[in-house]
């Protein structure tokens, strides 16, 4: 007996083996990786920009955004940084913060962003801070100059923070 068979003959096992290593080629070797690395699409800023709906964010309370992304090695790393400083953000509000992002963050290799909630208490009589987030824009500066809307979201609220749940918005690119 030859190890040769014909298509036919091949089981589901081995076919479905092949499928999934040619889609694992063409992903590898697409040209997204490409567009992943171009100088063009590195990111040197973000702009952040809020809405608070009818629940503020309260002094002592802190917002601190992250963003998670590839690097050009392939490791995850995670950059962040505090959109308030323990300042208060008033019901519905419009604040915007921009920040420098550290080298080596592409468009293409980012993976998602999220806000952490970490509830203050200005003195010892007040509970736990609750905050309404109504919309989040993030506006890349791509190092070519240009800017780049990389969120845009809004809901009523879109997210409801509170002081000891819900304290995590994340969304994925």
């Amino acid at each position: 007996m030859t190890g040769i068979r014909s298509l036919g003959a091949v089981s589901r096992r081995a076919f479905a083996t092949l499928v999934a290593a040619l889609a694992l080629a063409v992903v590898t070797l697409s040209p997204g990786e490409a567009f992943a690395i171009d100088d063009a699409h590195r990111i040197t800023q973000l702009t952040v920009t809020i809405v608070t709906g009818g629940d503020d964010l309260r002094t002592a309370s802190n917002a601190v955004a992250s963003l998670h992304y590839t690097n050009t090695s392939g490791n995850q790393l995670v950059t962040s940084f505090n959109l308030n400083n323990g300042v208060s953000w008033p019901n519905y509000s419009t604040k915007t913060v921009t920040f420098a992002t550290p080298a080596g963050i592409y468009q293409g290799l980012l993976l998602d962003f999220a806000i952490q909630f970490t509830s203050g208490q200005p003195d010892i009589f007040s509970t736990g801070d609750n905050w309404n987030m109504n919309a989040i824009t993030v506006t890349a500066r791509m190092a070519d100059g240009s800017n780049v809307i990389i969120i845009s979201q809004a809901g009523s609220p879109l997210h409801r923070f509170q002081s000891d749940t819900n304290t995590r918005w994340v969304t994925a690119f």
